[in-house]
């Protein structure tokens, strides 16, 4: 797959099939249009081009009356899971209050069609694009009769009814609901961390933990509660349960993010570890001493091991 991560390196490829947006999470409505994606390009004997943002354009246009907009897939995660999906080529546009203003003819007529190259356009249903969201698939359908591209509108994605969105999926993991999120995603949601130095809690009480710091401050973290993941370290796919949240039990001064792995005895300060989410067990709560968190935590391991 080719990756350009600016403008200026790209290489105009008009042999080509294009489709655009932020696609965070490549979740299984995304998946839908790239599917269509690539049968188009396939009929056409074209390549497939994925063109989408970094920095997520919400977290640059955040508004002060808003909360702030938390990721579901970093710009690395984005190109794997792209990657994964045999697209041929991805462009990344650096996405900056001065690239808001441009306006939705020139983003298709100057950036993709002119820059960046396609012969055919596939969109999903109400995409909008340009200064203020203002470009449609009117304007769309108007520049491809002028310029002579194809357009192609996908109907909306909708599982039971309802149309899946990166928001709909945020939500469902800030509610603690890894597993649907996961269905809706076609894989168990993931975060990419660094091991911390803690303060020697967990192995007091039997159950060493890995603390976690996030690489990206912008990622969501799921809601707080016990969740049985896989955690993958040095290309080993570990079993575990993740804490997420205040430890009520001691008092935590802080939001912490621990992990226990099962049958696991190695020094991983300062080292990389992935989290996959499968299903949480159980919220957080407070106990009345230690032995009786050890005794809830012994439980946790028998139930996260019948769910790994």
């Amino acid at each position: 797959m080719e990756v350009f991560r600016d403008l200026k390196s790209v290489r105009k490829d008009a042999e080509c099939v294009l489709t655009v947006g932020a696609f965070d999470g490549v979740h299984r409505g995304h998946q839908f249009i790239i599917a269509e994606l690539k049968k188009r390009a396939g009929e056409r004997g074209l390549r497939t081009t994925v063109v989408t943002f970094e920095p997520h354009p919400q977290l640059v246009l955040k508004s002060p009356r808003k909360p702030d907009l938390k990721i579901l897939t970093t710009i690395d995660e984005k190109l794997t899971i792209l990657q994964q999906l045999a697209i041929d080529r991805v462009v990344v546009i650096e996405f900056t209050r001065e690239f808001a203003e441009t306006s939705s003819r020139d983003f298709v007529a100057k950036i993709l069609f002119e820059t960046i190259g396609f012969q055919e356009i596939v969109i999903g249903h109400d995409h909008a694009f340009g200064k203020n969201r203002e470009g449609d698939i009117a304007t769309l359908r108007a520049l491809a009769s002028e310029m002579g591209f194809r357009v192609d509108e996908l109907p909306v994605f909708a599982i039971d009814g309802t149309a899946l969105s990166s928001t709909h999926i945020r939500n469902l993991l800030r509610a603690g609901e890894v597993k649907l999120a996961g269905e809706f995603l076609k894989r168990n949601y993931t975060l990419t961390t660094t091991v911390i130095k803690g303060d020697g809690r967990g192995k007091e009480l039997q159950f060493p933990t890995a603390n976690l710091q996030l690489d990206s401050e912008d990622k969501l973290v799921p809601g707080d509660g016990v969740y049985a993941v896989y955690a993958h370290w040095r290309g080993n796919k570990l079993k575990g349960m993740m804490n997420i949240g205040v430890r009520p039990t001691f008092a935590a001064p802080r939001h912490t993010l621990e992990v226990h792995l099962f049958d696991f005895d190695e020094t991983i300060y300062d080292q990389k570890l992935t989290v996959e989410f499968v299903e949480k067990i159980r919220d957080e709560r407070r106990f009345g001493g230690a032995s009786d968190l050890i005794k809830q935590l012994e439980q946790d391991k028998i139930i996260s091991l019948n769910i790994l």
